[in-house]
């Protein structure tokens, strides 16, 4: 189990320097579809598409609320997206019909899917977050009552469990679920996996409310910078404050590498763009902000920081 203060991951850019993503706000077909191929036509009493993984390889039978389980890429281009993030993280792929398993030293960890051309539609490819709630169905009448936007559910997804795709009320979209065979267990992150999930939010304050009635965070930091949301002691996402007139409110995976800057250069060569940094953190790491070849925005970052009873 580790401490509280040995968690703090929390990048360092300057946040004038990230620009507004050319596409907008407008990717909510794409979202929408995601959920639509993950569970089949399950309004029409159809089969589902696709057999889909748990989140954890080994049934666990215990769920964190709170806690970031899973992310699925919405890209344009799988072919590419493996490519780039199998150099770049070392990460192996599963296909199982249009959805393909991420997969991390032998682990899964996540998912891709194809959107866009073939489906006649634009889409801004991006990271979709699954947050682990202790009630799917409870948590997705709170999104309602708050001002959310329930894109698609809740219902239940094949071999994943019950899930509901929304938008939370200041614009930021994730799936809120509830795995059937419980979460991945609470351990320090390797090198190419998860390491932290990061908000950026018009209005930290408001977004902090939201997270709090929705999986019942405490939090630490301040509200008009940076927050670190808490839940059972465990340090589990980051709010940063962004200006409405320049960002684009969403929730991005950071990845946990060994070497900011060599990761970050082999990232460009692979077809990718370094958008800010490498720049040091708090905790003596450092932090990049990357796009991949579809311009999925993701971070990278070197996090020194130890566990109870390590020294650095």
């Amino acid at each position: 189990m580790m401490e509280r203060k040995t968690l703090r991951m929390m990048p360092a850019y300057p946040k004038q320097q990230i620009r507004r993503s050319r596409f907008g706000l407008h990717t909510c077909v794409g979202f929408v579809l995601l959920l639509f191929v993950l569970t089949g036509c399950a309004t029409t009493n159809k089969p589902p598409r696709l057999e889909l993984t748990p989140v954890t390889d080994t049934p666990t039978g215990i769920h964190h609320q709170g806690k970031f389980v899973w992310n699925d890429l919405l890209t344009d281009n799988v072919a590419a997206a493996k490519d780039f993030y199998g150099q770049l993280f070392g990460w192996t792929f599963e296909q199982s019909g249009r959805y393909t398993v991420v997969k991390s030293e032998g682990q899964g960890i996540g998912g891709m899917l194809q959107v866009g051309d073939s489906d006649n539609i634009t889409v801004e490819a991006r990271w979709i977050c699954s947050l682990s709630v202790a009630d799917v169905d409870k948590a997705a009448a709170l999104v309602a009552d708050e001002g959310g936007i329930i894109h698609e559910g809740p219902l239940d997804m094949l071999n994943r469990g019950r899930g509901a795709l929304i938008s939370d009320p200041q614009g930021a979209e994730l799936l809120l679920l509830y795995a059937t065979d419980g979460d991945p267990e609470d351990k320090e992150p390797a090198i190419g996996s998860w390491l932290w999930h990061e908000l950026w939010s018009y209005d930290t304050e408001a977004s902090l409310a939201f997270y709090q009635k929705l999986a019942g965070y405490d939090y630490d930091g301040e509200k008009d910078d940076y927050l670190i949301l808490l839940k059972d002691e465990q340090w589990r996402a980051g709010i940063r404050n962004i200006s409405d007139s320049e960002f684009t409110m969403r929730w991005i995976p950071v990845v946990r590498v060994a070497d900011t800057e060599e990761t970050a250069e082999q990232a460009k060569k692979l077809g990718g763009k370094l958008l800010v940094g490498p720049r040091p953190t708090p905790s003596g790491g450092s932090v990049a902000l990357l796009s991949d070849p579809s311009e999925a925005l993701l971070i990278i970052q070197r996090w020194s920081a130890t566990t109870s009873g390590q020294e650095e």
